[in-house]
């Protein structure tokens, strides 16, 4: 009955606790981060009307500059270029370098430029080669105001021109097309329209490939960050506008947003982290009960067959059933070995209580681990006998002495051999010493089917028992025993799949310092 209610506590009230803590949490965190979001948005759309403000002026700016030189250059008199425009260009249009005309061709009629002879030549033949083909001189509205902006690939500067198809007394178009000094642009013109002033925002400007091309490094200002492209001029440049007070924008802003999601998150990490606890704790508690349940099951059902056979051989000669002399003896060795295997399950619970007890009752002396193999095998002898099973052992000539307990390490290869006779089926079961530099190896290989990966890790628990294709006796803890035993003795157990099939388990005792 009370086991029932606390699972009904278990069970509804835990879940529901979790569920409104939660939810408590959520909305409010949802809440604070609206209102943060709102602020910012409310910021990014002042900046963005600032950004698009300040494009607008830059592009009335060169569409001034080009109505100017449409203004002063007659396309029905190629020679106002020189004679008109030209005289006046520095006073009039300082940010144009160059003027040219041009046929519906594209053939250059006249032209004329503010630079020096040598870069006058040179501008020609990249017009030619390069940025005559950026221009749409084909265009259904050829007396449309176009701009091409062209970034020359290995050249810092870019090309801004401005061109328009004018109607000639002839009866054809000509076009007259402005080109523009970026550079100017940004060393003369950009400066005197942006404000450095301490109310004003800060502004830079970049190319399509993010390169900074007038103004500060803006990129560490994060989401405060607002940028306009320039529609129509200045193809690919963006204006990125930030506030000056950025930093101390996003520390408030973070500040308050962990001020009102912090107390709900903890509470709801609290609540969340004690509900955890206490369902981990129950459940491995519950657990726990039932594999020492189930230890205490097994080791009785093992317990039950030695004791079964002993008792037996020993009514036949206490009743002196017994054939032969030759016969009795195989009787009193049979008691002797059922005997050694009682000792063996015995020794396993009782290390097994030390090992949960956190004591280690070996005591270690410098020996021949060789030794304390034969002990094992001659221990186990009589089981690999009556299971049909071929115990192989392979050693080193000479191996370098040790520190155990002979006692604890046979118990340890008993458990090594009893595992691989379990899941190894009817093959031989292959016992090898390898003589390491620092260490020496116990390696016991089964040819059976393996331990699957999701159990390589699990192997040395206690009470846990691999999975397999039939129910296999033993208690759970033999191999959790190994490992106890190996590090213990300074070592480490270990457990692995062995190549063409099987297990191998083993364990690694260190070498004596001499």
């Amino acid at each position: 009955m009370e086991g029932g209610r606390f699972r009904f506590w278990y069970l509804i009230l835990v879940p529901a606790i979790l569920v409104a803590t939660g939810i408590l949490g959520f909305y409010t965190f949802r809440s604070s981060r609206e209102y943060t979001q709102l602020g910012d948005e409310t910021i990014a759309q002042s900046l963005l009307s600032v950004a698009q403000q300040r494009v607008e002026r830059i592009e009335r700016y060169i569409v001034i500059a080009d109505g100017t030189v449409f203004r002063l250059v007659d396309p029905n008199d190629s020679s106002t270029i020189d004679s008109v425009w030209l005289p006046q260009a520095e006073a009039q249009t300082p940010s144009v370098r160059s003027v040219l005309l041009l046929d519906p061709d594209g053939d250059v009629i006249q032209w004329a430029s503010r630079e020096d002879k040598k870069t006058r030549r040179a501008f020609l033949r990249t017009f030619r080669q390069q940025l005559l083909g950026n221009l749409d001189l084909d265009s259904t509205e050829p007396h449309v105001l176009r701009h091409v902006h062209v970034q020359q690939e290995g050249e810092e500067s870019s090309y801004l021109l401005s061109y328009r198809a004018f109607d000639t007394r002839a009866g054809q178009l000509t076009y007259i097309v402005a080109v523009h000094d970026t550079q100017y642009l940004v060393d003369e013109v950009f400066p005197t329209m942006f404000s450095s002033e301490e109310s004003t925002p800060i502004y830079n400007i970049v190319d399509e490939s993010n390169q900074l091309v007038f103004g500060p490094d803006l990129s560490e200002v994060g989401v405060y960050t607002v940028d306009h492209r320039f529609p129509t001029t200045l193809d690919g440049w963006r204006l990125q506008v930030a506030p000056r007070q950025a930093a101390l924008l996003q520390a408030q802003g973070r500040s308050r947003l962990r001020g009102e999601a912090t107390l709900p998150l903890m509470s709801f990490a609290i609540i969340l982290l004690s509900a955890i606890f206490f369902i981990y704790a129950a459940v491995k508690e519950r657990r726990l009960n039932e594999l020492k349940s189930e230890l205490m099951a097994n080791v009785s059902h093992e317990l039950k067959t030695p004791l079964s056979v002993v008792r037996m051989f020993a009514d036949m000669l206490r009743s002196d059933r017994v054939p032969s002399e030759e016969r009795r003896m195989e009787y009193l060795d049979i008691i002797c070995r059922e005997s050694e295997r009682l000792t063996s399950l015995i020794d396993n619970v009782l290390d097994f209580s030390a090992l949960e007890g956190g004591k280690g009752p070996y005591r270690l002396k410098q020996g021949d681990l060789g030794e304390a193999v034969g002990r094992a095998l001659e221990a186990f002898r009589y089981r690999s006998e009556q299971d049909g099973v071929e115990i192989r052992l392979k050693s080193a000539t000479e191996l370098p002495p040790v520190l155990i307990d002979q006692e604890a390490i046979a118990l340890a290869i008993i458990n090594l051999l009893d595992n691989a006779v379990k899941y190894g089926g009817q093959s031989p079961v292959e016992l090898e010493l390898i003589a390491k530099r620092h260490s020496i190896d116990v390696a016991v290989r089964d040819h059976g089917p393996g331990i699957p990966a999701d159990s390589l890790r699990r192997v040395f628990e206690r009470f846990y028992r691999g999975p397999h294709s039939s129910p296999t006796r033993g208690s759970g803890i033999g191999l959790s025993l190994v490992q106890h035993i190996a590090r213990a003795h300074g070592g480490r157990a270990w457990a692995k799949n062995a190549p063409g099939g099987g297990a191998v388990v083993g364990l690694s005792i260190p070498v004596a310092a001499l």
